[in-house]
């Protein structure tokens, strides 16, 4: 048998191994982690004491970062009217101490057990990928982001999402028709 045959009866014996959540913080403090077999997320959290979060998608095959997406707290105020699943919100955003802009962000789950909101930005907005801060008013508070070096982040989700490797075993992944 030659050494190829035995290096590949090796890979395919051990490839249940490569099967594992993924989870990395870099150097710059973004969190990269799995969303399933083929799609990543990458996360940094706001400035301060707040829980807030902002991340991005990337999944295969295409590899694009997307979906700029903001995780918000519903805030302890007594008048605080939380927006309700599959809505359109108006707040603004601004990058970098410049102008502020009016975007557009869907909500896109309310989650009511913990009072947590996924809220994706809808049309135009400005940029964010050569970035330092960006700030974020909306009704459910004001946060800023440090998110200097999203381009590195960018690139090493983006040569994760390459590899031939799941992040996940499929099976696990079902989501019995809920949103993830």
């Amino acid at each position: 048998m030659n050494f190829s045959k035995i290096i590949f009866i090796i890979l395919l014996s051990t490839s249940h191994l490569l099967l594992s959540e993924l989870e990395i913080t870099t150097i710059d403090a973004w969190r990269i982690v799995n969303a399933g077999p083929h799609t990543l997320i990458a996360n940094k959290f706001a400035e301060g004491d707040s829980m807030n979060g902002f991340y991005f998608e990337m999944s295969r095959p295409h590899c694009l970062c997307e979906n700029p997406t903001f995780v918000m707290y519903s805030p302890d105020a007594e008048d605080f009217i939380r927006p309700k699943e599959d809505t359109e919100i108006t707040a603004w955003l601004r990058t970098d101490l410049k102008k502020w802009h009016e975007i557009t962000l869907n909500v896109f789950l309310a989650l009511e057990e913990r009072q947590q909101n996924i809220l994706r930005i809808h049309g135009n907005f400005p940029s964010l990928r050569d970035a330092k801060v960006i700030e974020l008013d909306s009704v459910y508070g004001k946060d800023k982001w440090i998110i200097k070096n999203l381009n590195h982040s960018m690139k090493q989700a983006t040569k994760l999402c390459e590899s031939f490797i799941p992040y996940i075993e499929e099976e696990a992944t079902k989501t019995k028709g809920k949103k993830v």
